[in-house]
């Protein structure tokens, strides 16, 4: 069944609320990750690029008693926090009843087949599994913004530096288990139920550098350094979101002779509440100076801040007494997407042609709501910031004391301060909205060999029936807003035909071609007629509109693949893709538009638009473990692969790019070189890997013209684990990660304009394993 997305805007490249983010559920909460690189008939058609599984723990394999449980601690220099905690624990059992003894399966009794409808001795199985993880990450980031963006220049010129400290607390949770009912060989029946998610707070502390955006040389430093006047900005936030899935199904699977039928009924629910978000900003006075050279080395900028012109006197921005006249925000958000669904499957041997075969049909109902409300309030009252923090030193420097950052307030001495002046907080209609979404879908698909040839082929259809509900506030004629929910009804009717060819060259080697379809819907945030317009945002305010006349995106897929097994689970994998587009969903831009929504400046417009688009590549993979090695160079082994990727899609036309001139791009999030690479070693109750992890820099937001877009730089990181089974039950593992300490990097346009470059540093893992 399918997850659901718990918070609309939290997936990256406008994902509108589709995409489910991975780290809601912690790993003690899956018993593996299944990656299905083509679709068949008999899957859910929604996965454009392929689909995920994580398939949960299960009670139908477990043969006897067992019991699991992990405990690790960690650290995590940055900020010199104490973690990741984790704690986990499984436990399972089949059992059953013989003359009103308990029996358990494993316990070494022998207990006789039963008789009539239950013939198995322990018909019953239970698992159950719970876990927490904690962790608190420390960031530090650097976000220079520039001063020309989208206006007369393209430049190196900064507007604003923010210097920016985060504190982030995580605890993941996660439990659940599956009871299963197996009378025998040919009946069982199943009922699970898993909840998994996380609770995070943050404090983030932050000090802006608000240029005057009008440099002049700086005599001092002739290689590309300048002097520009700025306006001191501290900026504090404290917030806490819970997200979390539920998730229960219940089902079973029937054999009738040659015929078999199985079937589920479930319901899934993702919750999104944003417990609390205050947002401050204190202002300083104007005409303090700072200098900077970001062209002698635009990743690492110097800067220098100072309060006169000679640049004797430095500027001290943890001093707290000379920030006042704060901005609040406070924002309080509850979301809610519930799916009710159902399937019916049933497959039985049919031989039309070739080596016997198999016909498989069947069908399925999704049913899904999702709400989002959100609420939010603003105050400009009269404080000082000393009123709620301590001036302090050097101690808040940050970036190994390369940069500065702003006065620690009392995020507690502030709720009073929020209390006070924002009492209440009115719901934001604009941000909400209603949506219900049904997909009705059947399918057919038959299988067979012909000698060394397998076939798979089928269709599949979905029926859409969905309604996008939203609040508008239009003017009347008096002049007067009115705000109004309206409803944009969409159905569409979809086929997704499948053809797939695997033939065996000899039993280690194969040829897989296949022909797939898939369809992406339009995301909540972007089929909904929501509207509105910013006038918080930097350089200029901005207008985002959804588009109820969005289609869904549909992909034809072709895949050739060559698969060569080797001993000892070794594999060597080549493969071509070619993946066409029609209807691709993208955000569309319009920069420095002049409209009378702006009221009497300029502004940018964003909404959503479809065009055709495609994603070719190559990839290759190899996994081998040297066990022929002499010695203990036999637990040497390799893990390597590689994708190659082309894509394409307009970002911008003619008619509103700023040069005139059609721009095309690659798709957003896409990178066109992405490789893993890890050396390991596994023997002698020793487990070593040392993984090298790299991704190509991709698109990741649209500005209105490719100088500005935002990309996400290339990423290389270097991680290692490590285990040693001291007993058969009991096991200790070590693990450091991000050694090479890589920062996450953001550009616009060109890599000499960085927006962003946050720091993690490295995180120890270190605990205990036990099985029984």
């Amino acid at each position: 069944m399918v997850l659901l997305n718990t918070f609309p805007d939290g997936t990256a490249a406008s994902g509108g609320g589709r995409a489910v983010e991975f780290d809601t559920v912690p790993t003690g909460a899956i018993d593996g990750i299944v990656v299905y690189k083509t679709l068949a008939p008999d899957r859910e058609a929604e996965g454009l690029g392929g689909q995920i599984d994580l398939t949960p723990r299960s009670a139908k394999s477990t043969v006897r008693p067992f019991l699991e449980a992990d405990l690790g601690w960690g650290y995590e220099p940055l900020h010199k926090q104490t973690g990741p905690f984790n704690a986990s624990l499984a436990a399972g059992v089949r059992f059953g009843f013989d003359n009103g003894k308990l029996v358990l399966a494993g316990d070494g009794q022998t207990v006789p087949v039963g008789t009539g409808r239950i013939t198995n001795p322990t018909p019953f199985s239970l698992v159950i599994t719970a876990s927490r993880k904690d962790d608190r990450r420390g960031v530090d980031d650097i976000e220079p913004s520039y001063a020309n963006d989208g206006a007369t220049a393209v430049d190196s010129v900064l507007g604003r530096v923010d210097f920016r400290r985060y504190d982030y607390h995580r605890r993941r949770f996660g439990f659940g288990g599956e009871f299963t009912f197996e009378t025998n060989d040919d009946h069982s029946y199943f009922l699970r139920a898993d909840v998994a998610g996380y609770r995070e707070g943050v404090h983030k502390n932050h000090f802006y550098a608000n240029f005057a955006g009008t440099p002049v040389p700086n005599p001092a430093d002739p290689g590309g350094g300048v002097i520009d006047t700025f306006q001191p900005q501290a900026y504090q936030v404290s917030a806490q979101e819970t997200h979390r899935n539920t998730v229960v199904t219940f089902g079973g699977k029937d054999r009738f002779g040659d015929l078999v039928v199985d079937y589920r009924a479930a319901y899934s629910r993702a919750t999104y509440e944003q417990d609390f978000y205050r947002e401050s900003r204190w202002f300083g006075s104007k005409g303090f100076y700072g200098t900077y050279n970001n062209a002698t080395n635009s990743q690492i900028i110097p800067f220098k801040f100072y309060t006169d012109a000679t640049l004797t006197t430095p500027f001290n921005s943890t001093d707290a007494t000379q920030y006042s006249k704060p901005r609040l925000a406070q924002f309080y958000e509850n979301d809610v997407d519930e799916e009710y669904s159902g399937a019916v499957n049933a497959k039985f041997p049919l031989r039309l042609f070739g080596d016997g075969g198999e016909l498989k049909f069947g069908g399925g109902i999704r049913m899904r709501d999702k709400v989002v409300n959100d609420f939010g309030g603003f105050a400009r009252p009269t404080a000082v910031l000393s009123d709620y923090s301590a001036s302090v030193g050097a101690c808040c420097n940050y970036y190994d004391g390369l940069y500065p950052n702003g006065p620690f307030a009392n995020i507690y001495a502030l709720r009073s301060l929020f209390t006070a002046n924002i009492p209440t907080l009115p719901p934001s209609l604009g941000r909400a909205f209603k949506d219900q979404e049904n997909v009705y879908a059947g399918y057919v698909m038959y299988t067979t060999n012909v000698g060394k040839l397998g076939v798979l082929a089928g269709v599949r259809v979905e029926d859409t029936q969905a309604t996008y509900g939203n609040y508008l506030t239009t003017t009347d004629a008096t002049g007067n807003s009115v705000t109004t929910f309206v409803n944009n009804n969409r159905s569409y009717f979809s086929a997704f035909p499948t053809v797939q060819f695997n033939y065996a060259v000899a039993e280690n080697l194969q040829i897989r071609a296949t022909y797939s379809t898939g369809i992406a819907r339009p995301g909540f945030t972007q089929a909904g007629g929501n509207a509105g317009v910013d006038f918080t945002t930097s350089p200029r305010p901005q207008y985002s509109a959804g588009n109820p006349d969005l289609k869904p995106t549909t992909g034809n897929n072709f895949d050739l693949d060559i698969e060569y097994y080797m001993p000892n689970g070794g594999i060597l994998q080549v493969g071509a893709f070619d993946k066409e587009f029609k209807n691709y969903i993208f955000r569309h831009a319009r920069i420095n538009v002049s409209d009378p929504v702006f009221q009497g400046q300029v502004g940018d417009f964003f909404t959503y638009d479809n065009e055709s688009a495609y994603a070719r590549g190559l990839e290759a993979a190899y996994h081998q473990k040297f066990s022929g090695l002499p010695g203990l160079f036999g637990g040497l082994g390799v893990d390597a692969n590689v994708t190659l990727v082309k894509s394409r899609f307009l970002e911008y036309d003619a008619t509103v790019s700023p040069t005139g001139k059609a721009q095309y791009g690659s798709l957003p999030g896409t990178s066109s070189l992405t490789w893993n690479l890890t050396g390991f070693y596994e023997a002698h109750g020793l487990q070593l890997r040392l993984a090298t992890a790299y991704v190509g820099h991709s698109l990741f937001g649209l500005n209105g013209d490719q100088s500005l877009d935002t990309i996400q730089d290339n990423r290389l990181n270097l991680d290692f684990t490590s285990s040693y089974k001291v007993t058969h039950n009991l096991t200790v593992y070590f693990n450091a990660k991000n050694l090479l300490n890589t920062p996450l990097r953001y550009y616009e346009g060109v890599t000499t304009r960085p927006i962003q470059r946050e720091i993690y540093d490295v995180t120890y893992e270190f605990g205990l394993r036990a099985r029984f």
